[in-house]
């Protein structure tokens, strides 16, 4: 199967788990241990409770902003191996259909459970942060610096 495909399938699952707040669907996609890199340093996550505080950071934020729409697009993906993926995708975050900031690049390692794709990598290079779990501050202050595209101001 095209990685590109299965790239953005698990991309999707993940993303509408987190605008709907929906936990355990998100957890269930995620294989530990998960490393995830910031611009600041390379964090370990090895429990399903070690995630709660992180994925409630996201959901409080985009909840906050109005969001309707939490789409992550992948741009490339590709077979390291034949059980791992390696992406890149631009995240957007729409209000009723504007731009709540600028879309901004993230990249996911994801690995094949039997017939599951599930991340076991995140690289997030504009985040800061040196320590789990990663706050609201850390997951939004990059996209917002980033501020609004020019056709939506």
């Amino acid at each position: 199967m095209n990685p590109l495909t299965i790239y953005q399938n698990a991309l999707n699952i993940v993303s509408e788990a987190v605008l709907a707040g929906d936990f355990f669907r998100y957890a269930a996609m995620i294989d530990f241990p998960y490393l995830v890199h910031t611009a600041d340093a390379d964090l370990l996550v090895t429990t399903t409770a070690d995630l709660l505080p992180a994925f409630e950071a996201v959901h409080r934020g985009l909840t906050s902003r109005g969001v309707t729409h939490y789409e992550r697009v992948a741009r490339s993906a590709d077979y390291v191996d034949r059980n791992r993926i390696e992406g890149r995708h631009h995240t957007h975050m729409l209000a009723d259909g504007r731009p709540v900031n600028c879309a901004h690049a993230s990249g996911q390692t994801i690995v094949r459970r039997g017939e599951l794709w599930l991340f076991s990598e995140a690289h997030y290079d504009a985040v800061k942060g040196d320590r789990w779990p990663l706050t609201f501050s850390n997951l939004f202050d990059a996209a917002d610096a980033l501020g609004l595209p020019e056709a939506a101001k």
